[in-house]
């Protein structure tokens, strides 16, 4: 579903912003590779110790791409706890920027295609800890939940979604 959602808002464009939004462990990821040929933004790589740098975000990769420059940015690794370096995205083709925040009201304007990844919180927390280990569970259970929980409840994320995926890629609601 998500290559024919993408194909869709593609058409006609020489480049096309898509966001897949969603909380963490619901398929993003999975999802965004799924798209040929995308470039991909993991909004993961814009941690900057104790949250996401949504500002250098837009400064650093919506912006430039909208207006047909190349963006560029330091990427940050999560499981090397350490900088990964330069990122560059052309703008051409499909970039996805994607993760928790990649709805975010200050950029979901510049989609052409929004998607929201809806999975139940006990499949997320297994995906997790499967991912992370059972001594991640705490503070998935504890911090990173609860403040996706907050965010998603003040910023509305879903609401601007044009549609709702399942964590398989199945549509489970569309807005148009």
């Amino acid at each position: 579903m998500i290559r024919e959602l993408v194909a869709e808002a593609a058409e006609g464009r020489e480049l096309t912003l898509v966001g897949i939004g969603g909380f963490g462990c619901a398929g993003k990821s999975t999802l965004a590779r799924e798209i040929p040929g995308a470039q991909i933004v993991a909004t993961d790589a814009f941690w900057d110790g104790s949250g996401f740098a949504l500002d250098r975000l837009r400064r650093d990769v919506i912006e430039p791409l909208l207006a047909g420059e190349t963006a560029s940015f330091e990427a940050w690794d999560w499981a090397a706890t350490m900088p990964l370096g330069t990122v560059t995205v052309t703008p051409a083709g499909v970039v996805v920027v994607e993760g928790v925040c990649a709805l975010h009201r200050d950029f979901r304007s510049a989609y052409a295609l929004r998607v929201w990844v809806d999975v139940d919180r006990s499949t997320r927390l297994e995906r997790a800890v499967a991912r992370d280990g059972e001594a991640a569970r705490s503070t998935w259970v504890e911090e990173w939940m609860p403040r996706e929980e907050r965010y998603v409840a003040e910023d509305q994320p879903v609401a601007s979604a044009d549609a709702i995926l399942d964590g398989d890629g199945n549509l489970v609601s569309r807005s148009h």
